[in-house]
């Protein structure tokens, strides 16, 4: 799983999300580093959580850790927010496609959880 920054639909550089938690801002102790002013010191975090239904596959959550601009995702405003293959994050301007690696002609699967 990575986010790809992209400008004007080319992929500029791409960003593995391969550690439990990934964080995103100005200053340099951030996994993801953006020189940007409208970037908060420590903007975003990405967290890695197990699949509860599907081993060895994990969900990806996306944190606005009280930034003065916020995050966004597909174009509003999130406090916390479950990724999905394809979605637009927003952080200052810089704009990040989230890509789970999954092929996008692929069928996907429905899984019926059955009320407990």
């Amino acid at each position: 799983m990575k986010l790809q920054l992209r400008h004007e639909g080319v992929v500029l550089k791409s960003f593995e999300l391969d550690k439990p938690v990934t964080t995103v801002g100005r200053m340099p102790d951030n996994d993801i580093q953006l020189d940007d002013e409208a970037v908060s010191g420590h903007h975003a975090s990405l967290t890695l959580v197990d699949n509860e239904y599907l081993d060895d596959h994990h969900d990806v959550y996306i944190e606005d850790l009280n930034s003065t601009n916020g995050t966004k995702v597909n174009g509003r405003d999130v406090q916390k927010e479950l990724l999905k293959n394809g979605d637009i994050v927003q952080v200052g301007k810089h704009q990040f496609t989230f890509d789970t690696g999954q092929a996008p002609d692929m069928a996907q699967t429905a899984i019926y959880l059955p009320d407990s």
